[in-house]
């Protein structure tokens, strides 16, 4: 087993060295290293952010009367309409109130033209016709006031969205101002985040952002910033945003944790790996591979996005830059160039 493995190792060790020379045919002997072509990409600023979700509209509803529950018109969890009737509650004694406010308005005018009449006849006192009037006006509005608490034993949608939970039952006896129920309109969502007060000039209303949810991995929302607060947080340096994403599939909830990401521009750029960078004090460099040999080059970190650097200096695309084994290599060494990245070294041996 021992002489199978030592074969296998040799045979693996010949193959590679037949590799390397090929190569670095027509090029002076050095060592191996790993290399890559700078490209050229499309690089954002970005701002990046936490918030959380909410509902486009949210509300409480809550009862103004106080009222035994007399029947249930909707399913926990579903959709309802705009002035759909949720909750009726008993309304026995309101509308007896709506009846005796009738019957005195009824009686009201009755005696207002009684009273009218004898006015007109000379009989009667400027002052007991306008106390008729006042008792008419006076009579009405009462009406009104029954009427509307009447209607106030529906308790209505105010908009369209989804019911939440109950906690009650038929027959409950609620106060006035209990909760009794949560309806949310999530066919939009609103998320609510802070930036540093420093990005205060990068972000306008209108402007795109996506979010990540941790409960849909891999997914991105697109969504757009609708509002910005006009106050900073003195206690934060921040500013409070408010952005919107469509969710007309329902798959949103409120309260989701989101990270927010702003692109506030973007530019062309020529990047490499970050394992290519080589810090020297506070200056960088990269080891460009020209005619198969080493030459340092001076550049200038513009922006790290996740694997990749963006710089700026006297390098251009297509130049091969080595990402492995700098420690063992200096300005002027010749190198055997591997191609990790798919590309392959332009004929004649010059790699740039």
């Amino acid at each position: 087993m021992r002489i199978r493995n030592t074969s296998g190792t040799l045979i693996a060790a010949v193959l590679m060295f037949s590799s390397i020379s090929t190569l670095a045919e027509g090029a002076p002997q050095g060592l191996p290293a790993e290399v890559v072509k700078a490209r050229k990409e499309t690089v954002t600023n970005d701002i990046h952010a936490v918030g959380t979700l909410r509902g486009n509209e949210t509300v409480t509803l809550r009862p103004e009367l106080t009222a035994i529950v007399e029947s249930i018109a909707f399913e926990e969890g579903s959709k309802v309409k705009k002035g759909a009737v949720l909750i009726q509650l008993d309304d026995d004694q309101y509308r007896a109130q709506v009846k005796e406010a009738e019957a005195r308005v009824r009686q009201s005018g009755a005696e207002n033209r009684r009273i009218q009449k004898l006015f007109q006849n000379g009989v009667g006192s400027e002052t007991d016709r306008d106390t008729s009037l006042a008792a008419i006006e006076i009579n009405e509005a009462q009406l009104d006031l029954a009427r509307l608490n009447l209607a106030k034993t529906r308790i209505t949608a105010p908009f369209d969205g989804i019911t939440g939970l109950r906690m009650f039952s038929p027959g409950d006896y609620i106060n006035a101002g209990t909760e009794l129920l949560e309806l949310v309109d999530i066919s939009r969502m609103k998320v609510d985040f802070a930036v540093p007060e420093i990005h205060l000039s990068r972000v306008s209303v209108g402007q795109p952002l996506e979010v990540r949810l941790a409960a849909f991995p891999g997914e991105t929302f697109a969504g757009k910033i609708t509002a910005i607060s006009p106050l900073i947080n003195e206690r934060g340096r921040s500013i409070q945003v408010r952005g919107e994403i469509d969710n007309q599939e329902g798959r949103l909830r409120p309260g989701l944790f989101a990270e927010i990401r702003l692109t506030t521009s973007s530019q062309e750029a020529l990047t490499v790996p970050e394992e290519a960078l080589i810090p020297q004090g506070n200056q960088y460099f990269v080891y460009r591979v020209k005619d198969n040999t080493i030459d340092m080059v001076p550049v200038k970190i513009q922006q790290r996005k996740d694997t990749r650097v963006a710089l700026s200096g006297p390098l251009a695309e297509g130049d091969v830059v080595v990402t492995a084994g700098q420690l063992k290599l200096q300005p002027g060494s010749p190198v055997t160039p591997i191609f990790t990245d798919g590309s392959q070294p332009v004929a004649g041996g010059d790699n740039e």
